[in-house]
């Protein structure tokens, strides 16, 4: 019940119904950079190729399986569990054929503090509000910060160190 408590009707949950209409090809094939997502998980299912997830050993994409369910790690799961589980590293290719995606971001309450829990050993993630991940995450953004360090080879969101939890 834990996490069922934290999301409600206020929650930072979405669902998308996305249309990649397909295109050229082009010297640079990746559509969307590689990032992770900033919510507790996201669940997908795609009908075509295009979307790519990191393999653990940090240089090998996969393609993900299409007409199958795809649960991915959020940034927030990762902070809960102190990096025990770590947010999926993914990336969206440009394809020549055109596919749909349906996907729902699981996010939490606004106030919710996310926080590693007491169960997964000293914190190495600071304490923040779901909604200042979620401000921070969309300022880095949008003010260019990567999402993904390919050299630390790590999410910087997840990893994002904040000096107070609140807005």
């Amino acid at each position: 019940r834990f996490f069922a408590d934290l999301v409600g009707a206020e929650s930072f949950s979405t669902i998308r119904l996305i249309y990649y209409p397909g295109d050229a090809p082009r010297d640079e094939d990746v559509g969307i950079a590689p990032h992770t997502d900033f919510e507790l998980f996201t669940v997908l299912h795609s009908d075509n190729p295009g979307l790519q997830l990191l393999h653990r050993d940090g240089e090998t994409w996969i393609d993900a399986d299409t007409g199958t369910f795809l649960v991915i790690i959020g940034d927030c799961l990762e902070r809960f569990t102190n990096g025990t589980l770590r947010a999926t590293p993914h990336r969206v290719l440009r394809t020549p054929h055109e596919r749909l995606s349906i996907i729902r971001f699981h996010g939490l309450h606004p106030d919710t503090i996310v926080a590693p829990l007491a169960q997964f050993g000293t914190p190495l993630y600071s304490p923040v509000t779901m909604e200042k991940h979620m401000r921070t995450t969309m300022r880095n953004i949008a003010d260019g910060r990567p999402a993904w360090d390919t050299a630390a080879n790590q999410s910087v969101s997840a990893t994002y160190v904040y000096e107070t939890p609140h807005l």
